[in-house]
C-alpha cells in the first residue's frame, strides 16, 4: 500500500503550511485586513467588495482555512467598531474562499491532488480553471451584494479608532519573499522544470533556517494531523483500487458518457459539485481521481474532465456549512464572537451560490472544450 501514498502532494502541503505559518505568526493577515479597511476609507459598503475579493485572492495562494480564520476575525473586529452587522461579510468571505481556492494548483487540496496525479502545472490550472473561478466570483459578488443590500449600509467610524497591528518585520518580509519566489517558480514550472513540491519544500527549509526564533513554534503548529489524514486517505483509495471497485466505476461511467465530451464535463462537474456540498471535497476527490485515471486508460479524452472535477469540488463546498472545512472553521469563529450562522441560514444562500456558480462553470467549460 505504500506505493499509493502520494508523497508529492503531502510534501507540497507541508511546504505551504510552513510558509503560511510564518505569515500567520508575523501577523500579516491582521495587518492586511486593517490596511485594506483604510484604503476603503473605513466605509462598510466598500469593505464588502474589498474583503470578498481579498479573500478570494488570498485563498488562491494560501489554504482556505487560514484565509477565513483571519479574515473573519478582522471583519468582526471592524464590525464591532463601525457598528454594522458582520454576518453578510462573513458569509461572503466563506463563499469567496471556496471560489478563489478553485483557481490555482495550491489553492485547494483537491487541486493539489489532481496536479500530483496528472502532472498538470501551476500554469495549466491558471489557464483552464482560473477563468471559471473569476466568473464564479463575479456572479457570486453581484448576487450577494443585492441579496444583502449592502449599498444601504452607511455606518462609518473615525480613523483614530482603527486597531493598530504590530508585525514581526523579519519574519514578515522573509515569509513574503519566500512566498513570492515560490509562486514565481510555480508559474514558471514549464520553463524551469522544477516540480512545485520541490519548490515548496525548499522554501520551507530556507524559512526554517533564516526565519528567526519563531520558526520552531511554527513547525510545531504544522497541521500534522492533516498530513496523516492525507496519507491514510491515499491508502484507502489504494485498497479500493486493489479490490477492483474503481475499475468498475470507471467502466460504468465510460459506458454512460461514451465519447461525448460535453456530457462528460457536465456529469463530472455536477456530480462533484452536489456531492461536495454534503461530503468534504478532499475524500471525494481522492476517490474520484483514480476513476478518471482509469477512464483515461480506456482511450477517452479525460483532459477536460479533470478541470470539471476541480471546479466542481471547489464550488460545491459552498452548498452547505459542512461542505468545506473552511465553512465550519469560519462559522465556529463567528459563533464564538456572537455571530451565529445556522445550517439552514447558510444553505438558503449557499445552495443558490453553488447552483449559480456551477452553472456558469458548466457554460465556460463547455465553451472551452466542446469544439
Amino acid at each position: 500500500m505504500g506505493s499509493y501514498v502520494d508523497l508529492r502532494a503531502i510534501g507540497l502541503l507541508f511546504g505551504m503550511m510552513v510558509i503560511i505559518g510564518s505569515l500567520r505568526e508575523a501577523r500579516f493577515f491582521q495587518w492586511l485586513g486593517v490596511y485594506v479597511a483604510k484604503l476603503c476609507r473605513w466605509r462598510p459598503r466598500y469593505l464588502f467588495l474589498a474583503f470578498m475579493v481579498l479573500t478570494a485572492v488570498l485563498s488562491a495562494f494560501l489554504d482556505n482555512v487560514t484565509t477565513v480564520l483571519f479574515m473573519v476575525t478582522v471583519t468582526i473586529d471592524l464590525a464591532e467598531l463601525a457598528k454594522f452587522d458582520p454576518k453578510p461579510y462573513v458569509l461572503s468571505e466563506i463563499f469567496a474562499s471556496n471560489i478563489g481556492g478553485t483557481s490555482t494548483l495550491i489553492g485547494d487540496p483537491p487541486n493539489i491532488m489532481i496536479g500530483s496525479a496528472t502532472g498538470f502545472s501551476f500554469g495549466s490550472f491558471l489557464v483552464n480553471v482560473a477563468p471559471v473561478s473569476v466568473a464564479a466570483l463575479v456572479v457570486a459578488l453581484l448576487y450577494l451584494r443585492k441579496k444583502f443590500n449592502v449599498t444601504n449600509v452607511t455606518s462609518e467610524f473615525s480613523p483614530s479608532e482603527m486597531p493598530q497591528v504590530t508585525t514581526d518585520r523579519r519574519l514578515l518580509w522573509t515569509g513574503l519573499f519566500t512566498l513570492a519566489a515560490a509562486i514565481a517558480l510555480f508559474v514558471m514550472e514549464d520553463i524551469v522544470g522544477i516540480y512545485p513540491t520541490t519548490v515548496a519544500l525548499a522554501a520551507a527549509i530556507i524559512l526554517l533556517f533564516v526565519g528567526g526564533p519563531k520558526m520552531p513554534e511554527i513547525l510545531n503548529k504544522v497541521e500534522w494531523s492533516t498530513l496523516i489524514f492525507f496519507g491514510s486517505l491515499f491508502i484507502v483509495v489504494g485498497a479500493l483500487d486493489k479490490t477492483g471497485w474503481l475499475r468498475l466505476v470507471s467502466q460504468s461511467m465510460s459506458t454512460i458518457v461514451g465519447g461525448n465530451t460535453a456530457l462528460g464535463i457536465t456529469a463530472v462537474l455536477w456530480v462533484s459539485s452536489v456531492t461536495s456540498a454534503f461530503i468534504d471535497n478532499i475524500p471525494f476527490a481522492a476517490a474520484f481521481i483514480p476513476v478518471l485515471t482509469e477512464l483515461g486508460e480506456t482511450g477517452l479524452n479525460v483532459f477536460p474532465l479533470w478541470w470539471a472535477l476541480s471546479a466542481g469540488t471547489g464550488l460545491g463546498g459552498n452548498g452547505t456549512i459542512i461542505g468545506a472545512s473552511a465553512n465550519v472553521i469560519a462559522a465556529g469563529i463567528a459563533q464564538a464572537r456572537g455571530v451565529k450562522i445556522t445550517f439552514v441560514e447558510f444553505a438558503k444562500v449557499g445552495i443558490i451560490i453553488m447552483l449559480m456558480t456551477t452553472a456558469v462553470a458548466n457554460l465556460i467549460l463547455l465553451a472551452m472544450f466542446s469544439r
